[in-house]
């Protein structure tokens, strides 16, 4: 496991080139966007080479899976963030699925199958993966339409395909459900990327009820391999929480 540091919750805009060696010279190899990048791409493109660091993941522009009638708009959106993609180097990409409608719930999951599988072509023919994001709704996000992790499982059951997946957001779901480890041991044939935020509060992960030492040991023993995203809103100076996630464990 590698760890990924989100620039635009830790930074809160793109850090300059000092700033992104020293993320490098600390062992960071990975970085990512909660959202979807608004500097230029060549730009940052440069930035990221220079500095020796990938990137790993970013969101793309906020759309709705829910509403079968922006589903177009969706897919467009999409395809601006796979044109992002094909130059910053990631595969992965982040969504949301929109605010929840007046109709069942059900009916929203089925529209949201519907939705995503409108954007397997576009995920295959640029060899990515877009990964939808339960969020929670008691503190942030209200009436957002997707809060569980086994509603989110059910959905890319139906769609069984492995260019789309879920992204376990520790911070989201341990609001939302708890449980984090049975669920992330149950979830995780279908998680694609994981992040993590201290709870309460979403800052730094020493700064909660939760043990991210305990967590990343067990996912570990999972077999989980892919990375850990650092998406959080820092209380401390940048660098000082960034040294505190490299100790809770040998990630780099």
């Amino acid at each position: 496991m590698h760890y990924s540091v989100s620039l635009d919750t830790i930074f809160q805009s793109i850090p300059s080139l000092d700033q992104l060696k020293k993320l490098h010279g600390m062992g960071y190899r990975y970085v990512e966007w909660k959202g979807f990048p608004q500097q230029d791409t060549s730009s940052l493109v440069g930035l990221l080479k220079e500095s020796s660091l990938a990137c790993h993941a970013f969101g793309m522009p906020e759309g709705s899976l829910v509403d079968g009638a922006l589903h177009a708009q969706f897919v467009e959106n999409l395809h601006q963030a796979l044109e992002m993609a094909k130059q910053l180097g990631n595969r992965l990409i982040v969504c949301g699925v929109g605010n929840a409608l007046e109709s069942s719930h059900e009916s929203q999951l089925e529209a949201m199958v519907v939705g995503l599988e409108l954007c397997l072509p576009l995920l295959k023919k640029y060899d990515c993966e877009l990964l939808i994001e339960p969020r929670n709704t008691r503190i942030d996000n209200k009436g957002y339409a997707l809060s569980r992790s086994g509603d989110a499982a059910a959905v890319l059951k139906l769609i069984d395909d492995p260019h789309v997946r879920l992204l376990y957001n520790i911070y989201h779901q341990q609001i939302s459900e708890g449980n984090i480890l049975i669920r992330l041991e149950k979830y995780l044939p279908w998680i694609g990327h994981i992040r993590a935020g201290g709870v309460p509060g979403r800052a730094e992960l020493d700064s909660g009820e939760l043990s991210y030492r305990r967590i990343f040991a067990y996912l570990e023993s999972l077999g989980y391999t892919g990375n850990i995203g650092l998406e959080y809103f820092p209380k401390r100076p940048p660098f000082e929480g960034l040294e505190s996630c490299m100790m809770l464990r040998s990630l780099k």
